[in-house]
């Protein structure tokens, strides 16, 4: 039966070859009767070598303690394979442990070699839903203690709530400013909310100059364009530029206001004047109010959309309504309090959130607070 291959513990084929022929001649006896183990030139002529590689075959063997020289004599004598060769297993096991302990140092050493020569690899431009998402993703698993983001249109994946709530769930501090835009589309203000309770620190401001994710303040992802067709980001781990960034994103923090309670939630009905007015102070005089449909494309208001903010006040009905979805009240409750149908509700909903150029009760609120309706 052949030997397998004994590379792992540096003994090449050739040397296989000579061992196995000593451990099958190690109980031949010379002439005398004596035990008398092959010599060098008998094995070369055994295994077709010349008589130097069949001496340094052996010799190596030997310096494993697999082989012995014979006393008194040239000729080579095999050592118990069953007690020799787990000997050498279990020394060379050792040396494999003590070289993957080195692993980590001479990722360092690797690693600052590269900085000042191949400064390029810390700060990366990527292109693509794909790759963008990708990386937003490795952030968010990445991240062991602190995880900072904006949150603004366009979007590039859907989000994923499992994956911030596994992350909170293994200590992380995760905090989000989102613009009012953020939060006007369809179910993400009860998005946010479902997250907060879990555990996200999350702000409102009027708007945000890029997108931003920053994972324990070592590596950054920040948009450098809002295309939403071919999005692009900066990558960095660069400490300067990574510092840089969270602090903008810790100024930002700062002036923004705490995203307001649920509607229903229990908790105090939401104060509408004071969310507009808070916005309204943390956001630059030159910045003009995000129309919905103009901030989710990055766009401005136009001067008929301007017009029309200021065209008319509420009508009666409209004041009752706006009163009533200001206040938390359910769907159930305000039918019943106007006196009109569940169906009836919706449409004048769908009416009121039209005319203020809101897409959810909490846009709306705060649209009808900045034109003075509530």
């Amino acid at each position: 039966m052949p030997l397998p291959s004994f590379s792992a513990l540096g003994i090449d084929d050739v040397a296989v070859a000579v061992y196995r022929h000593v451990v099958a001649g190690a109980g031949v006896a010379d002439a005398d009767g004596a035990a008398a183990g092959p010599t060098p030139g008998a094995v070369a002529r055994a295994e077709h070598l010349d008589e130097a590689t069949a001496l340094a075959a052996l010799e190596r063997l030997r310096s494993l303690g697999l082989v012995q020289r014979t006393a008194g004599g040239e000729g080579y004598g095999a050592v118990d394979p069953r007690v020799a060769l787990p000997a050498v297993v279990a020394a060379r096991a050792d040396e494999l442990v003590e070289v993957r302990a080195a692993v980590p140092e001479l990722g360092e050493l690797f690693d600052e070699g590269r900085r000042p020569h191949d400064a390029d690899q810390l700060t990366r431009v990527v292109v693509g839903h794909a790759a963008v998402g990708d990386w937003y993703s490795r952030l968010e698993h990445r991240a062991t203690t602190d995880f900072v983001a904006f949150d603004r249109p366009p979007y590039v994946v859907a989000s994923n709530e499992s994956t911030q709530r596994v992350a909170l769930g293994r200590g992380v501090r995760w905090r989000a400013v989102y613009t009012v835009a953020s939060i006007s589309a369809d179910g993400s203000w009860q998005g946010v909310h479902r997250l907060g309770a879990d555990g996200e620190e999350a702000r409102i401001t009027h708007d945000l100059p890029v997108k931003l994710a920053v994972a324990d303040r070592r590596v950054a992802l920040v948009s450098i364009g809002h295309d939403p067709d071919r999005p692009e980001a900066l990558v960095t781990e660069s400490e300067p530029l990574v510092a840089a960034l969270y602090d903008l994103f810790e100024a930002r923090w700062r002036s923004a206001l705490p995203v307001p309670g649920a509607p229903g939630a229990g908790g105090p009905a939401v104060d509408w004047a004071e969310v507009a007015a808070r916005l309204a102070a943390s956001t630059p005089t030159s910045a003009p109010w995000p129309d919905p449909a103009s901030s989710a494309v990055g766009g401005s208001p136009t001067r008929d959309e301007e017009a029309r903010v200021a065209s008319r006040p509420p009508t009666p009905a409209e004041r009752d309504l706006l009163a009533l979805v200001a206040a938390g009240a359910t769907d159930e409750v305000i039918a019943s309090q106007l006196g009109i149908s569940s169906r009836t509700l919706r449409r004048r909903l769908h009416a009121l959130f039209d005319e203020l150029g809101a897409s959810n009760r909490f846009h709306a609120g705060v649209e009808a607070a900045r034109r003075g309706w509530v």
